[in-house]
């Protein structure tokens, strides 16, 4: 990425979102304040949406999953059968639809989407090449959400923190246990 070259590099942080893009746009702007290059992906289809996920020539280091998710997985909506042939679940697309399908050498990706932080969407993401996957198993308050991810790319981006570190800091916000969000990596 041609911003890595500036004089004053900029790192590249890609944003997907799923469904209602508010949130993408809130995590935009929070993170070019913080000096980072946003790619705002805004797929129509689950298609499109594993598009976004396979990424073998140059993958951001960065990669945000932004939207709701449910106890069936990424919720994606109702479609038509002549939209996608995806077999979706009430609407939503499971780890087992991501597996085989991700390719993001060594992109760390940070889902905002309640219940996505489970050992299957992290096995999917790590067998495709991601350096770490942070997700919560639960229902993270919305609204804190944002503040969270703020907090763990300001650690990253300005203080030069540790993956660990940042997500540490970050969780400070976390003082009733609501947010709980996990961090897997392939070792």
């Amino acid at each position: 990425m041609v911003d890595r070259n500036f004089l004053f590099p900029r790192t590249a942080v890609g944003i997907v979102a799923v469904g209602d893009s508010g949130e993408a746009l809130l995590l935009r702007a929070m993170l070019e304040s913080l000096g980072a290059s946003v790619r705002l992906y805004l797929p129509g289809t689950p298609e499109d949406i594993l598009a976004c996920l396979k990424q073998p020539d140059q993958p951001p280091p960065y990669l945000i999953i932004s939207g709701h998710g449910d106890e069936n997985g990424l919720v994606v909506g109702e479609f038509d059968t002549e939209v996608t042939r995806i077999g979706l679940k009430d609407g939503s697309m499971c780890a087992d639809i991501l597996s085989g399908d991700i390719d993001l050498r060594d992109t760390v990706v940070f889902s905002t989407a309640c219940c996505t932080g489970s050992e299957a969407f992290a096995k999917a993401f790590m067998e495709g090449g991601a350096r770490a996957y942070i997700a919560s198993p639960g229902y993270p308050d919305g609204a804190a959400t944002p503040l969270f991810v703020h907090l763990f790319f300001y650690e990253l981006l300005i203080r030069k923190s540790l993956l660990e570190d940042a997500l540490r800091h970050a969780n400070t916000l976390d003082t009733d246990g609501q947010l709980g969000f996990t961090l897997f990596t392939a070792s």
